[in-house]
């Protein structure tokens, strides 16, 4: 049984990324204690005062039970445990550590064969062992550092040593939001020209990109392009060590993971670290000007101001060597932008949902031009770039359009999905009735629970119906829609069940916005 539970808490711990506050916060605010089991166990100990051997053998029935009750979490789940090599490790010691525990307290009445009440004595040590697992987990991950540091400076060696040996055109692509989308931009324009190798999904990581350029670089790729993710101070700067940029981009400072750094100033400067490795190098910069507060960029622009490129709408700003998008339009076939730079305006069309996939655009247009393309040449490959999964991707449903925007939804992408929305709804003859399906958003910090009341106000603008998962969660947004009188409100507790609403209950030409999906360690009730 023990060994099994492990593995149930190991989920949520792996998708925490094995930060150990951040689980056992989890466990606290979800209350994943164990119920069952322990409950059996205090129905086995009044046993000892009729046989004192009674409360072990219920106790081991019980255990025998749990154990064939107890669910699998690599099949179980919106996203299964993958018991890769680390945690398999934390899991087999963990389970060791628990084994041992068990052990000791089965020999208890031999080792102290005059202790009274021995057998309750064990099952209430049981139900001690069975409440403290996640400690196991936590304990197992601390004495593995050391073995689990040792491998990962080989790996890291190891990548660092080929990007060395094979000098690709290394590009940093970083920010808040949007850097998946305009790496994949990018990719796709200079995977037309020549052998290019990108970060796959969302891996953004020291070892996860390691893991890429170990097992995946080829001398023929030219271009190696790395997302790099900020998961506190440093971060970005360990990255642009593993990966030397010779060019970067940030794509947006916003609120986007604001509960790990508490202020937009801690963020700008996480992700500037990527602007100053690649300036060190001799590179340049691209910047999203225009989803970046302008008191975070432009003193450093102002220091080096031939090392930076704007990319901006806001003629206030331009300079001569940025890029100026003259305009921004969006129909139910995707955006249309024109781009100026050097005296020269391009105008293309791209089959992406969005007005925030403007900029992303605009951005990968830009970085594309300083690598050498010719604007005629990436005007060409936007025709038929393909947005990142689940980012507002748009597909029919037989008579239903879906718009799949549910990754990691943030407040500016989470507008901009409602305005697709409505414009879609809207786009023929006949407009068509809007749904929306959210749990709301996660790690917004001290800005939480005003920004959902803010977004529910323009959900309330932009959909027919809200259904709302979690709700217990986003008491804002649930307010907010609710004052309004407008849209139908349902809720939900998991995504699983808003489905069943929707098969039952939409309309053959409905549109729906999935806005986020949340990992099980948010949205599962966890009784265990």
């Amino acid at each position: 049984f023990t060994t099994l539970r492990l593995r149930t808490y190991l989920q949520p711990y792996q998708q925490e990324e094995y930060d150990s506050p951040r689980l056992l916060k989890w466990w606290m605010e979800k209350r994943a204690f164990d119920r069952y089991a322990t409950l059996g166990l205090f129905i086995a100990l009044p046993f000892g005062l009729i046989q004192p051997e009674a409360p072990l053998l219920t106790a081991a029935l019980w255990f025998i039970y749990r154990a064939r009750q107890e669910p699998d979490p690599t099949v179980t789940g919106k996203k299964t445990l993958n018991l890769t090599p680390r945690a398999t490790q934390i899991w087999l010691l963990a389970s060791l550590m628990a084994a041992t525990a068990t052990g000791l307290i089965a020999v208890l009445p031999y080792v102290l064969p005059s202790l009274p009440y021995a057998a309750m004595l064990q099952v209430a040590l049981a139900i001690a062992l069975v409440q403290a697992l996640p400690f196991a987990l936590i304990t197992a991950n601390l004495l593995l550092a050391p073995l689990r540091t040792l491998q990962n400076r080989r790996y890291l060696q190891q990548a660092s040593s080929i990007l060395g040996n094979l000098k690709p055109t290394t590009i940093g692509i970083t920010g808040s939001f949007g850097k998946t989308s305009t790496k994949y931009i990018l990719n796709h324009i200079l995977g037309g020209q020549a052998p290019a190798l990108a970060t796959p999904g969302s891996v953004n990581t020291p070892l996860g990109i390691a893991r890429v350029v170990r097992e995946q670089l080829q001398p023929h790729h030219q271009y190696f392009l790395a997302e790099m993710g900020a998961y506190g101070p440093g971060s970005i700067a360990r990255l642009c060590q593993l990966a030397p940029p010779s060019i970067a981009c940030i794509t947006a400072v916003g609120q986007a993971h604001y509960e790990r750094f508490k202020s937009l100033e801690t963020v700008a400067r996480a992700k500037f670290e990527i602007a100053d490795a690649t300036l060190a190098a001799g590179g340049i910069c691209i910047l999203n000007a225009d989803a970046i507060p302008d008191h975070l960029w432009q003193p450093r622009v102002q220091a080096a101001p031939q090392s930076y490129r704007l990319v901006t709408a806001r003629k206030e700003v331009l300079r001569e060597t940025d890029y100026y998008i003259e305009s921004a339009t969006q129909t139910s076939a995707g955006l249309s932008l024109t781009i100026h730079h050097n005296g020269t305006s391009t105008a293309f069309n791209a089959p992406v949902h969005g007005m925030v996939q403007a900029g992303n655009l605009a951005v990968a247009f830009a970085m594309a031009t300083e690598l050498g393309l010719t604007p005629k040449a990436i005007a060409s490959a936007m025709a038929t770039v393909k947005p990142a999964p689940y980012r507002l991707n748009v597909q029919q449903n037989g008579g239903q359009t879906i718009l799949d925007d549910s990754y990691n939804a943030n407040p500016t992408g989470f507008a901009t999905a409602l305005e697709t929305l409505t414009l879609l709804a809207h786009a023929g003859a006949k407009p068509r009735r809007r749904v929306l399906v959210t749990p709301g958003m996660v790690e917004l910090g001290t800005a939480h629970d005003a920004e959902h009341a803010r977004l529910g106000t323009l959900a309330a603008q932009h959909a027919d119906v809200v259904l709302a998962i979690g709700p217990s969660r986003i008491p804002t947004f649930i307010q907010s829609v609710s004052q309004t009188g407008g849209p139908q409100l349902h809720t939900f507790p998991s995504l699983a069940a808003a489905r069943n609403w929707i098969q039952s209950h939409t309309l053959p030409d409905d549109v729906i916005l999935i806005a986020n999906d949340l990992p099980d360690r948010y949205e599962s009730r966890w009784t265990l």
